[in-house]
């Protein structure tokens, strides 16, 4: 069973009822989604992630991958903001 990366914005419950009445999500019921899910298949890890919601619904649709944005950004050779890089060990001689 291989492992799928779903990533998208979500509006929680609340969000989703109050743009039945004003028409427009409001900006603080849309939440990231960023979960690994084992799944057969990138619909089923689809669903899976849809039922998590919990009544909320989908933003931006969820992008499904096998590889994180992060990899694939690292492996595009992006960079990196700074002071967020993995900072060399020091040796330390006793």
């Amino acid at each position: 069973m291989p492992q799928y990366y779903v990533e998208g914005l979500y509006a929680t419950r609340q969000g989703a009822k109050k743009k039945l009445k004003t028409g427009v999500y409001p900006p603080s019921s849309i939440e990231p989604y960023a979960r690994t899910i084992w799944a057969n298949s990138s619909k089923e890890a689809i669903q899976i992630a849809t039922t998590e919601l919990a009544g909320g619904e989908w933003t931006e649709g969820p992008h499904v991958s096998q590889i994180t944005e992060e990899q694939r950004m690292r492996s595009m050779g992006a960079p990196e903001f700074p002071g967020l890089a993995a900072k060399p060990s020091k040796s330390r001689n006793r």
